[in-house]
């Protein structure tokens, strides 16, 4: 019995928190009541005040639904392991963020909701430093996996793997919104993966690359 009623408090739950994302979606956050969400979800808010205290404990839970799976991602793609090409596990982590957006609809729905559907004032105004703690944290990863990546040399040449890390970061985190806006697939659609690729490539060492250069300014120093 007491496992039955805590698998029913878990469904009821998470029809809390889809019935928040949908009246999110639609309205917004600042314009959606818990009343709305309650009757979404088809509850009264009784029940919802059992599972959270308001409406922002309901709108993190609905957002850590999303982002925690994407932030053990950071860890799991980028975190160092034996002769793991770093730009490489780079590229594979971005890919895998695209991924998960485009294919998991719950997850689509919240990122838009985070990035479109909220002001971040009064109760959300926290979220912003959350926010902020999130991309510090994703840099200091890709800074590792930057760094690692000039011990090998794989990195190019003359690149600061602090600003590449920090590029990375403001990259991943632009490309996600604009992405997000670009409903009719006009601006960036078939294109999205192949951004990714020549992001990162764009910064790995190119030893034939070099060597062409290398025999240009041979070249051009032989020419009368």
């Amino acid at each position: 019995m007491a496992r039955r009623t805590k698998e029913q408090s878990a469904q009821t739950r998470a029809r809390l928190i889809e019935a928040a994302r949908g009246e999110f979606e639609r309205r917004g956050y600042a314009h959606t009541t818990l009343e709305q969400i309650a009757r979404a979800a088809g509850l009264t808010r009784g029940a919802l005040y059992f599972h959270f205290a308001d409406k922002a404990s309901l709108f993190r839970a609905m957002r850590d639904e999303v982002e925690l799976p994407l932030i053990d991602r950071i860890g799991l793609d980028l975190a160092p392991g034996g002769d793991v090409d770093p730009l490489a596990a780079i590229e594979r982590f971005m890919l895998t963020v695209i991924a998960t957006i485009g294919e998991c609809e719950t997850t689509r729905r919240t990122v838009e909701i985070l990035s479109f559907g909220c002001e971040y004032v009064e109760a959300l105004a926290p979220e912003l430093d959350l926010q902020r703690h999130r991309h510090a944290e994703l840099y200091e990863r890709l800074l590792h996996a930057y760094r690692r990546a000039r011990r090998q040399g794989l990195l190019h040449a003359g690149i600061d793997p602090a600003l590449a890390a920090l590029e990375s970061t403001v990259f991943m985190s632009g490309l996600v919104r604009v992405w997000l806006l670009d409903r009719t697939d006009q601006l960036i659609g078939a294109r999205l993966r192949a951004l990714v690729r020549a992001h990162v490539a764009s910064r790995r060492h190119s030893p034939a690359r070099a060597n062409g250069r290398r025999r240009g300014r041979g070249s051009s120093s032989a020419d009368p």
